[in-house]
């Protein structure tokens, strides 16, 4: 397939968008443009016309009704963004100059940072000689704190703006990224996969019609316009290693196809201090972990068609991903394993059709997806072992976990999603976006629940779960579009099928449904270098199917869960110093959450199940400033505070704990960075790269502590013990440095990294007791066909 797409792919063009008014800046319809002496089309009556050009320099030619002729030559970069305004002199006879030329190369990432909503975009186009995968550029942002429970291929769970866990939705270009597999998730993507991420903090953007409670990222994989081919491979500590492939072709026909892939494979076998029993006593010893293999395989192909009457992009996509991990210890590293595993495979085919009507008035966005999944869970394990792999124990009960497990699930999952927007006038605009979801869930495990009314595998019963979020919203700009603003309703709604069991063994089939609506209110002022933003959102996150239905394990079902609901409020400055060669930018944010009906896990004997029960109110701000005070150097820092607390308690038991921190989520943090660029260093047009990062995590609490135990921010711990803090060895936080060198040759096709991360081999927590790997070395090679 590649050597095909290879033969018939030989050309790329870019989307250029041109905007001519007059002098009074009025749009100028019914204006012919030609470029490079082809007639290319015709202004709308907003004075703008689309089409696509060749990467590099072209002549254009507006032509008015009455003959008048005007030209300019443009430089068209695939890798930027091409718009062009230009000022028509209706009153100049036949001329060949253009009075005035304004040429505004505007980034996507820009204009989504601009928009009145809480949002940080990550470019990663220039950082695809970066080692890792992108939960490490995540982690490095304002107002974002990631964490695993281990390393390559551990589930990775985000805290933005106080809210974590599911409450923050995750998209692959605008899809639940759950469509998609372990394969491709936080703890899995390589850099190289990704051109950009979105991060939207609090309030959700209108087009991802989204049941988040407090933000969520959006993932936007790589494409371009410009033909390319890229390898990489990365070779690192714990006999870890990462592979990516990328091609884009397009001919002059539009036609176009491509490929992403990657493979990830690591022993995770770092060093980890753990107590172990000896014949007397229990001793704190460091060993290596020695069952936390991961392997994963992500593929993704594609071919599609742009710029036809009937379609402006239609593409189609196929996915398969796999993968495997073993499972080493619990939460506090007590309990050892020693052969309990998961796996996966994924199927997905995806169709994405783009359109715009009515002379461009009407946009419309419709992408549908179905994936099947085939997953198991074992842990059949009849012996136990100790932290240096030893078997200390023979002929117990199945399972090192759990009471044993041999389950096999199959999934099948639909999904799609219709962006429409609508331009009432040059100044409004109406949008409306729906996303709906289905799923399907059935299988077996002879070692789980066996309904003792019928006698069967509770497995083996179908469960499904829909799910359909609308939202509509009407966009304004004034004041010469320095005022812009937005609101928008949401609706909600779910309905599930399954089977629940109770704690006694009686089981019956069942089902819920449930609506909700939501609202959403942004403003956002800009005026040449300052930037204020105020939004707001009265937000929903519907329980999912694992909530709703357990494991059938240890979990049970639970058909009665309440959505959360949370009040979401966001005020955001940005200030920017730029001059010829520097600039200076300060941007901070104060955010607001109120989130009550939080599901959790609710531990008891012999099964636990998910319950409504805490009620959080969260207040906290976020600060960041960069500096460039050369074009070699850039440096700067961010810092994140997240005062969250427990309200509303009822039971009489806990009410001391009114008031008091969330447990286990890091409330103040951090980073620090210093890029430095040196070019033509050895030969002309090479270049030179030194980057340090840093990260503080200040000390969090592991459990529930009472307010006025509470010890102050950096003061000594005197009312409880210190085992009750992460970490727990009397440090106020935990503070690690990455550095990292890259070569870029002369010939722009192959850059040769190394990296070294936690430089100085500190001890590093996530959640609970889990030990992050101290010191690590990544060495990268990317190499550019074309």
């Amino acid at each position: 397939m590649l050597m095909f797409l290879a033969g018939i792919f030989f050309s790329n063009a870019c989307p250029v968008k041109i905007k001519i008014d007059d002098n009074l800046k009025n749009p100028l319809s019914n204006i012919t443009i030609l470029a490079d002496g082809k007639k290319a089309g015709v202004s709308n009556n907003l004075g703008v016309l689309e089409f696509s050009l060749e990467s590099g320099i072209h002549n254009i030619e507006l032509v008015n009704p009455d003959g008048i002729k005007q030209k300019q030559t443009v430089s068209v970069d695939c890798n930027a963004e091409n718009y062009f305004e230009f000022t028509f002199e209706n009153n100049a006879k036949n001329t060949a100059d253009l009075k005035e030329v304004l040429v505004q190369n505007k980034t996507l990432k820009t204009q989504i940072e601009e928009s009145p909503f809480s949002v940080q975009v990550i470019d990663l186009k220039k950082q695809y000689d970066k080692a890792g995968d992108v939960g490490d550029f995540l982690n490095r942002a304002s107002g974002v704190k990631l964490r695993t429970n281990g390393n390559v291929g551990s589930q990775v769970q985000i805290n933005l703006g106080g809210l974590q866990g599911k409450a923050i939705r995750i998209f692959k270009d605008g899809i639940p990224i759950e469509l998609f597999g372990h394969g491709f998730s936080l703890g899995t993507i390589p850099v190289n996969m990704l051109d950009r991420v979105e991060i939207y903090k609090g309030v959700m953007p209108v087009y991802l019609a989204s049941d988040a409670l407090g933000g969520g990222v959006n993932l936007v994989t790589r494409t371009s316009n410009k033909k390319f081919a890229e390898v990489s491979y990365e070779i690192a500590s714990f006999n870890t290693h990462r592979a990516t492939a990328n091609l884009y072709l397009q001919n002059k026909n539009n036609f176009y196809g491509g490929f992403n892939g990657s493979l990830n494979f690591s022993d995770n076998d770092y060093k980890v201090t753990v107590p172990i029993q000896n014949a007397t006593s229990e001793e704190l010893k460091t060993v290596r972990r020695f069952h936390d293999m991961v392997r994963s395989n992500y593929a993704e192909a594609f071919v599609g068609i742009k710029e036809k009457s009937w379609a402006d992009d239609l593409r189609l996509t196929l996915i398969y991903s796999d993968f495997y991990k073993q499972i080493q210890n619990d939460a506090q590293m007590v309990n050892v394993y020693g052969q309990a595993f998961s796996k996966e495979q994924n199927y997905t085919g995806m169709i994405n059709y783009k359109k715009k009507f009515f002379d461009d008035k009407l946009k419309v966005s419709f992408l549908t997806n179905y994936s099947h999944f085939n997953t198991r869970f074992v842990d059949k394990a009849t012996v136990r072992y100790n932290w240096n792999g030893d078997i200390i124990a023979k002929g117990l009960q199945a399972g090192e976990i759990r009471a044993g497990n041999f389950q096999k699930l199959r999934y099948d999952l639909a999904s799609s999603r219709l962006n429409m927007e609508y331009q009432l006038s040059d100044r409004n605009f109406l949008e409306f976006s729906e996303l709906f979801q289905y799923q399907r869930r059935k299988g077996s495990d002879p070692l789980g629940a066996i309904s003792p009314i019928d006698g069967v595998d509770v497995m083996t019963i179908p469960a499904t779960y829909r799910k359909d979020n609308m939202a509509l919203a009407w966009r304004s700009l004034w004041f010469d579009t320095k005022l812009e603003s937005i609101v928008a309703g949401k609706y909600y709604h779910y309905n599930t099928d399954g089977y629940t069991t109770d704690n006694y063994g009686a089981a019956w089939k069942s089902s819920k449904d449930d609506s909700q609506f939501g609202y959403l209110a942004g403003l956002k002022w800009a005026e040449q270098n300052y930037l204020v933003k105020f939004s707001y959102e009265y937000a929903t996150r519907l329980p999912d199917e694992s909530e709703i239905f357990g494991d059938a394990v240890m979990i049970r079902e639970n058909l009665d869960l309440k959505p959360e609901k949370s009040q979401n409020l966001n005020l955001n400055a940005e200030y920017a110093i730029v001059k010829e060669n520097s600039n200076l930018t300060f941007s901070g944010g104060l955010f607001y959450r109120n989130a009550k009906d939080g599901i959790f896990l609710q531990y008891d004997i012999p099964f636990s199940r998910y319950i409504n029960y805490e009620q959080t109110e969260i207040k906290g701000f976020e600060f960041e400033t960069n500096y460039t005070p050369v074009k070699w150097l850039n440096t700067g820092f961010n810092v994140t505070y997240q005062d969250i607390r427990r309200v509303g308690i009822q039971e009489a038991t806990f009410r001391y704990l009114n008031d008091s921190r969330v447990p286990n989520i890091p409330f103040l943090f951090g980073n620090f960075w210093a890029n430095t660029y040196f070019k033509n260093l050895f030969k002309d047009g090479d270049a030179l790269n030194f980057t340090w990062n840093a990260n503080y995590t200040h000390r969090f609490f592991l459990v529930a502590i009472p307010k006025n135990q509470e010890p102050s921010l950096f003061g000594p711990v005197k009312d409880f013990q210190t085992s009750l803090i992460i970490p727990k060895d009397g440090r106020t936080g935990q503070f690690s440095n990455d550095i990292g060198v890259y070569y870029h040759f002369a010939s722009h096709k192959t850059t040769v990294s190394a990296e070294c991360r936690n430089i100085g081999d500190v001890q590093l927590y996530d959640n609970f007791n889990v030990q992050r790997p101290r010191r690590s070395f990544h060495l990268k090679v990317v190499y550019n066909f074309f």
